[in-house]
């Protein structure tokens, strides 16, 4: 009996857990792209409504996956570090099942494949937030004039940032971060401590969220159903037996999402909103940044109440054994590739999409500002070329540099393969100090440069006092 419990109790978290990922997934959608269409992240869009009015199939679980994983590889590298993280631990769950399934011919059950995937989605929203911290031990963010924390903190109150202008606010932002994305690896890691950190993590990312990091924080709330109890679901069903209204509401939502319209209904909301918007696009743009701040903060809110009700009722939690144990290798090659992607600016491999989280790091020669990482971990030298356009037949390639800031060079060549017929005069800035005033045109990329284009992409190093957030 405690077996079909127990798995009845995953089968529920996987349908919550599918449920908030799909909706992270139309966040971020609406929040960079408002409501497209005529291109493949709409098929995203598809694949998540149709698994939000079912969210324990595991068919439409792993058809939100797959096309998810196909955008963002074709946008890749102009990706976010979340979007990245999706791609990864996406990969790595469509291969499990993959790999798994073949014998059987079977797919899963949702519980089964929960409680295997879960660990996996654990260890690498730790390593994220390990990753953001240590990128944050550097002397750009700990400036208040150029603190990436401190600016974030003024767009908390986005709709009047004057209410947030005084400087009592600089510290407890800057130091309030760090604290809690060191304390969110300890307290979600321990699983005696996991509600706090749930509920710590919570607030962290409401209040990210009001400052306009809306599609991290809703990719967030999605990867904290893993760390909840196992036994959250039968915790809730007796806060519903002692409230009759919320069980009522659940019945509805589930009979409304159920019935053959719903499917449609949702799809043709999309399109209005597509037609509608599309004839306002500035005013449209405003309401869905707002929008879409109010209305995440409203679900982490309502998401808070009931599991608070029902997380409450009983002691202790319920956390498997193992929790952080991962099941099979190709989670393990997973971890390691974001573990790799975390130490990818320290290395000089790549400065984007690597998990520092606006930090103000910078490993460039010349602007290395981490604390205690020396320069001499940095084993790669395409940070070490950088350069200054000045002067080049594409105007946006010229503006970029134009303030002062610097490109690294094999960013230069990547756009200059990727815009035939451009050309630019740029100066280079080597390692003894020299400059040399040269050209570059495009050149045709043999697969390995092909290829790194692909995966590896670096930002532009602007002046200190510019900062970058």
């Amino acid at each position: 009996m405690r077996v079909k419990e127990g798995r009845a109790g995953a089968t529920w978290l996987f349908g919550l857990f599918a449920l908030a990922f799909a909706v992270s997934l139309i966040f971020h959608q609406l929040w960079w792209e408002g409501f497209e269409v005529l291109s493949v992240h709409f098929l995203v869009v598809l694949a998540a409504l149709w698994s939000i009015l079912r969210p324990t199939s595991v068919a439409r679980f792993l058809a939100m996956l797959a096309a998810k994983v196909l955008s963002v590889a074709l946008d890749m590298p102009e990706v976010g570090s979340h979007t990245l993280l999706v791609l990864v631990s996406g990969a790595c769950v469509l291969a499990y099942v993959a790999w798994t399934s073949l014998p059987t011919r079977r797919l899963p059950d949702p519980g089964a494949l929960f409680e295997r995937i879960a660990p996996f989605l654990r260890v690498q929203l730790l390593v994220v937030y390990a990753a953001a911290a240590l990128a944050k031990m550097n002397s750009g963010f700990f400036d208040p004039d150029i603190s990436c924390a401190v600016s974030l903190s003024t767009r908390i109150a986005w709709f009047d940032p004057s209410l947030l202008a005084g400087s009592w606010r600089v510290a407890p932002a800057i130091w309030g971060t760090v604290l809690v994305e060191l304390a969110l690896v300890v307290l979600l890691a321990v699983p005696r401590t996991r509600v706090l950190g749930l509920a710590v993590g919570g607030a962290f990312h409401a209040v990210l969220a009001l400052a306009g990091n809306v599609p991290f924080s809703a990719l967030a709330l999605a990867l904290y159903v893993v760390f909840l109890p196992a036994d959250t679901a039968g915790r809730l069903r007796a806060v519903a037996a002692v409230r009759p209204a919320l069980g009522r509401w659940a019945r509805r939502a589930q009979r409304a999402a159920g019935s053959r319209a719903a499917f449609p209904v949702a799809v043709g909301c999309w399109l209005v909103a597509a037609v509608v918007f599309s004839l306002e696009p500035a005013a449209g743009r405003v309401l869905i940044s707002n929008g879409t701040r109010i209305l995440l903060v409203a679900l982490m809110l309502g998401a808070a109440v009931v599991l608070a009700l029902g997380l409450a009722r009983g002691r202790p939690w319920n956390h498997p054994p193992g929790s952080l144990r991962l099941g099979h290798a190709v989670f393990a090659v997973g971890i390691g590739l974001l573990v790799a992607n975390s130490l990818s600016p320290y290395l000089g491999l790549k400065t984007e999409s690597s998990f520092t989280m606006f930090s103000n790091l910078h490993t460039e020669a010349g602007y290395w500002n981490h604390a205690f990482i020396p320069e001499a971990v940095r084993i790669f030298e395409p940070q070490d070329r950088l350069v200054r356009v000045t002067d080049s037949n594409d105007p946006a390639l010229e503006r970029r540099t134009r303030d002062g800031a610097r490109m690294v060079r094999f960013e230069l060549e990547r756009y200059l393969r990727l815009h035939p017929g451009t050309r630019a005069t740029y100066v280079t800035t080597g390692a003894t100090g020299g400059t040399v005033r040269t050209t570059g045109s495009h050149l045709a990329a043999p697969w390995a440069v092909a290829l790194l284009d692909r995966v590896a992409k670096f930002r532009d190093v602007r002046l200190p006092q510019r900062g970058w957030c």
